[in-house]
């Protein structure tokens, strides 16, 4: 579980910086400077590589667990379950677990709302 949070805690320093990159897009747009739109897309591929990285290092650990119970209980916790023991640990988790998909949430909203102003009302739609 030490291992899961430490992911997850991984993986909200990087919606962090991808929610920073994607605002920096917004406004590169709403200056109508192409040159730093370009480059910040491009520099938000780094962390979008490192989420994708410790997602699969997670699935992997998860695979690899020996206890099917608690890989099941660990697999719950890390879609927005309930902790599934007492303590500190299993509460952390599932705090950052939100957080995460809170900031995620957020990413995604801001880059709606990017496509719709390049591409216009049409695009972007859920």
């Amino acid at each position: 579980m030490m291992d899961a949070l430490v992911l997850m805690k991984r993986t909200g320093n990087l919606l962090n910086e991808m929610e920073d990159l994607t605002k920096q897009i917004a406004e590169s747009i709403d200056r109508n400077d192409r040159v730093s739109t370009e480059m910040l897309v491009a520099m938000r591929e780094e962390p979008l590589d490192k989420l994708h990285e410790a997602d699969r290092i997670l699935r992997e650990q998860l695979a690899d667990m020996p206890d099917r119970e608690a890989a099941a209980q660990l697999t719950a916790m890390l879609n927005g379950g309930p902790p599934a023991q007492e303590g500190n640990l299993p509460q952390m988790l599932c705090e950052q677990v939100t957080q995460n998909k809170r900031r995620l949430e957020q990413v995604i909203a801001m880059d709606q709302r990017i496509n719709r102003k390049i591409a216009g009302e049409g695009s972007a739609r859920q």
